[in-house]
C-alpha cells in the first residue's frame, strides 16, 4: 500500500506536509503511520510536472514530467530525494470547520478575439475568481501560457497594471500524447479575460472554460424587483461578495494582497449574511481575528490572518463584535457569543484605555475611499481617506457602537453587571462625542457632511432633541449633491440605512438609482461586473480593484428596506423577524427570499390599479411583525374581509395574532405556521 499527496506551497510558505493515518486491521490490531515518522520506511520525495505555484502569480506545469507510476509501492524516487522533518509553524492545530474550496460553476467564454497573431483573448462576461480549464493538443514541448486580468486595453490585450505585483499567470508545457486537459490545484485568480499565448493552433470556445472558485457556503437569499437597475446592482453585490470568499473574506482576488481587512467587513458584513450562509465561515474568520489579538494589550488587528496593517486595528473594525452578533441574531449562535467574549471585551477595554475624556484620538482609514475629489491627497499612498469626515469622529462612533454591542452581547450571556457597566459607559462616550463634534449653528457633526452625519444617526449618537435638525441636513446634502453620495466604503451604509429609518426612504432610494459618478450605476454603465474598489473608473496600478466588495452594502438595503426583510434580536435565529418594506412610488413590484435555519422567509409585494397586494411566508416557529403606513387604510385581508382598524381582524384570520395602530404605522403580527397571507390595500397613495 502506498499513500501518495501532491504538496503546494500554500500562501507564504513551502511544500509541508502533515498526516496521520489510523489502520484497523481485520485481526483487531492497528497501526498508526504519520509524517514524522520513519517508520516502516522513510517518506520518499519524487520530483513532479508541477514547477513553480503561488496563489499570487499561478502555476507552472510541465506535463513531460508527469510519472504516473509516482504512487505505485514499488516506486523508486531519484537517489537521496527522501523527506525531512519540518518546523511546526506554530499555534494551535484545529480542524477546518468550514466549507471546502471548490469549484462551484463553470462559464463559458462569450466572445473570443484575436488582437494580434498568436494571442487570444477570452472574454468570460463575468469579473470572476477562480482559475481556466484548458483543452489543448500539439507537440510535446510546446509551452502555453494563459494570463488572467479584469481589463483590457484599446488594442485588445489583457491589462495586468492593477495586479501590481502578481503575475496571474499560468504556464502549461503539453506532454504531446492526444487531448490533454489540465486545471490547476494551488492558484486562483481574479479576471474576467484569459489572454492565451502560444496555443498550437486555433483555439475554439470550449478550449478554455473558466472555473469559478471559492468557498462552497449556499447560497442564502434572492431579491428581485421592477426597477430593472436595482436587479444589476444585486447580481453585482452577489458576484463580487462570492469571489471574495475563500476561506477569509478577501478584500480583492486578483492582485498580490487578498486579506480579509476588518474595516471592510464593519460595512459588507450584513449583506454578506443576506446573500450567503455565513454562519461557518464567519465564525471561524472572528477566530482568525482572535489568533492575531494581543493577549497583553487586548489590541487587535487590521487584517486576520494578520499579514498587513497595523495593531492596534483602526477603530472602525467593529466587525469583531458586530459578526458575532450577527450570528446570533441570524443564525440563534450563542457559542461564538460564548467563546470570543473575552476577546471582544479585551479589545473595547482597550479602547477604553485609549479614549481621552471618551474620544477616540487616532485613527487610520475613517470613512475610507470617497469620491477622490474629497479625499486627502496622497494620504495612506492613495488619497482615500476622507478630506473632511474627521477620523476622531468616526473612531469615537465606532467606540461607542462597540460598547453598545458588547453590551447586549454580556446580557445574552446573562453578565447582567457588565451588561449595565458598558451600557453606561456608551452614554457617556455619546455625551462626550455630542459635546466634541456637534455643531449648533449647522445643526449637524463635524462638517456637517452627509458621512459625520449619516453615522451619527445609525449608531445613535444624537439626542433625540437633535435628530430632527441632522436627519433634515442630511437630506439636504443629499439633495444638494444632485441625489449623489459623498461616502466612503464605511459612511455608505449608514447613509443609505439613516435615510430609510428617519422617513427619508426616497431620498435613499435616488442614490440608489443613480447612474452618473458617483454610483453604483456608474460601474454598471462602465461595464463593471462586479463593485469597485473606488468610486472612480481606474486601470493603472494603483488602488483600482475592479473586484471588491467594500462597496457591496447596498446589498443589504435592497433585501432590508426594498424587500423589507429585517431579522430581530429579540427573536435569535428568525424566531421573530420583520416585514418593513419601503414601498417607493417609483417601484412596482419587489420580493425577497432568505433561507434562515427555520426555514425560507419570503415577501412579496406589488402596487397594481391603485392597490398594494403583500404577501409574507413565514416559517414554522417563527412570526413576524409587519409594519405598513397607517394611511393605508380600509385594507382588506384575503381571508375574512376584514379592516384593519377592527380589534376582531385577530380572529377572523388564521395566524394573526393582533392588528394595532402604533402612531403613524399599522402593525400586524403573525404567527407560525408557514401561514401565507395578502393584505390589499385600496386607495394606495404615494404618499
Amino acid at each position: 500500500n502506498t499513500i501518495g499527496v501532491i504538496c503546494g506551497n500554500g500562501w507564504f510558505g513551502s511544500v509541508r506536509l502533515l498526516l496521520q493515518m489510523h489502520i484497523d486491521y481485520a485481526d483487531g490490531t492497528r497501526d498508526r503511520i504519520v509524517t514524522e515518522s520513519y517508520w516502516p520506511q522513510p517518506w520518499l520525495v519524487f520530483p513532479g510536472p508541477l514547477q513553480e505555484n503561488s496563489i499570487y502569480d499561478g502555476e507552472i506545469y510541465d506535463a513531460r514530467l508527469e510519472n504516473s507510476h509516482w504512487d505505485d509501492p514499488d516506486a523508486k524516487p531519484p537517489a537521496g530525494l527522501v523527506a525531512g522533518c519540518a518546523d511546526s509553524p506554530g499555534g494551535r492545530l484545529e480542524a477546518s470547520a468550514l466549507e471546502p474550496i471548490q469549484v462551484v460553476e463553470t462559464r463559458q467564454a462569450v466572445k473570443v478575439t484575436n488582437p494580434s497573431p498568436g494571442i487570444y483573448v477570452y472574454d468570460i462576461g463575468q469579473n470572476l475568481a477562480g482559475w481556466s480549464r484548458l483543452r489543448i493538443r500539439g507537440p510535446a514541448g510546446s509551452r502555453v501560457l494563459l494570463r488572467f486580468a479584469e481589463s483590457i486595453y484599446p488594442d485588445g490585450t489583457v491589462n495586468q497594471e492593477n495586479l501590481r505585483s502578481a503575475r496571474a499567470t499560468d504556464t502549461y508545457i503539453l506532454r504531446g500524447e492526444g487531448e490533454e486537459i489540465w486545471e490547476p490545484r494551488f492558484t486562483y485568480h481574479g479576471f474576467r479575460y484569459v489572454q492565451v499565448e502560444g496555443y498550437p493552433g486555433v483555439p475554439t470556445k470550449d478550449d478554455v472554460v473558466a472555473c469559478v472558485v471559492r468557498s462552497a457556503a449556499a447560497p442564502a437569499g434572492s431579491f428581485a424587483c421592477s426597477n430593472a437597475l436595482f436587479n444589476r446592482i444585486d447580481a453585482m453585490v452577489r458576484w463580487t461578495e462570492a469571489s471574495n470568499l475563500h476561506g477569509v473574506p478577501t478584500d480583492c482576488p486578483q492582485r498580490d494582497e487578498r486579506m480579509g481587512w476588518l474595516n471592510d467587513l464593519a460595512a459588507r458584513s450584513e449583506e454578506t449574511i443576506y446573500n450567503f450562509d455565513m454562519a461557518r465561515l464567519f465564525a471561524k474568520w472572528v477566530g482568525d481575528i482572535a489568533d492575531a489579538q494581543d493577549p497583553r494589550t487586548g489590541a487587535i488587528t487590521d487584517t486576520a490572518p494578520f499579514r498587513w496593517g497595523r495593531r492596534p486595528a483602526d477603530p472602525v473594525s467593529v466587525c469583531y463584535l458586530q459578526i458575532p452578533w450577527l450570528l446570533y441574531v441570524h443564525y440563534g449562535d450563542t457559542y461564538t457569543l460564548w467563546k470570543h467574549y473575552g476577546g471582544m471585551k479585551a479589545w473595547v477595554d482597550f479602547l477604553t484605555g485609549c479614549a481621552q475624556d471618551g474620544i477616540i484620538p487616532y485613527s487610520y482609514y475613517g470613512d475610507w475611499a470617497p469620491p477622490v475629489h474629497l479625499g486627502i491627497s496622497g494620504s495612506q499612498g492613495s488619497s482615500a481617506v476622507s478630506r473632511d469626515t474627521p477620523g476622531e469622529l468616526v473612531s469615537t462612533a465606532c467606540y461607542a457602537f462597540s460598547l453598545d454591542l458588547l453590551s447586549r452581547i454580556a446580557g445574552v450571556l446573562e453578565r447582567e453587571d457588565e451588561s449595565a457597566t458598558y451600557a453606561a459607559l456608551a452614554k457617556q462616550v455619546r455625551q462626550a462625542y455630542h459635546e466634541r463634534f456637534w455643531d449648533t449653528s449647522a445643526g449637524g457633526y463635524g462638517s456637517n457632511n452627509q458621512s459625520c452625519n449619516a453615522i451619527s444617526l445609525y449608531m445613535d449618537m444624537v439626542p433625540p432633541a437633535c435628530a430632527a435638525r441632522v436627519v433634515a441636513n442630511l437630506a439636504r446634502s443629499v439633495e444638494l449633491n444632485d441625489c449623489h453620495l459623498t461616502t466612503g466604503n464605511i459612511c455608505t451604509k449608514y447613509l443609505l440605512e439613516a435615510l430609510t429609518s428617519s422617513g427619508h426612504g426616497g431620498v435613499a432610494y435616488s442614490i440608489a438609482n443613480q447612474e452618473t459618478y458617483p454610483s453604483w450605476g456608474y460601474m454598471l454603465a462602465h461595464g463593471a461586473t462586479t463593485l469597485w474598489e473606488r468610486w472612480e473608473l481606474a486601470t493603472g496600478s494603483g488602488m483600482n480593484s475592479h473586484n471588491h466588495p467594500m462597496m457591496g452594502s447596498i446589498g443589504s438595503w435592497l433585501y432590508r428596506a426594498i424587500a423589507g426583510i429585517r431579522a430581530d434580536a429579540g427573536g435569535p435565529g428568525f424566531g421573530a423577524f420583520e416585514v418593513i418594506p419601503h414601498i417607493d412610488p417609483r417601484l412596482q413590484h419587489a420580493q425577497a427570499t432568505l433561507q434562515t435555519i427555520r426555514g425560507e422567509v419570503n415577501t412579496a409585494w406589488r402596487v397594481e390599479n391603485g392597490r398594494l397586494q403583500l404577501a409574507v411566508r413565514v416559517p414554522v416557529g417563527s412570526r413576524a411583525r409587519v409594519v405598513l403606513p397607517a394611511a393605508w387604510n380600509q385594507a382588506l385581508l384575503e381571508s375574512g374581509q376584514v379592516a384593519w382598524e377592527h380589534e376582531t381582524a385577530a380572529a377572523a384570520v388564521p395566524g394573526i395574532r393582533a392588528i394595532e395602530r402604533t402612531g403613524e404605522f399599522l402593525v400586524c403580527t403573525v404567527g407560525s405556521g408557514g401561514y401565507v397571507f395578502e393584505v390589499q390595500l385600496p386607495e394606495w397613495r404615494a404618499q
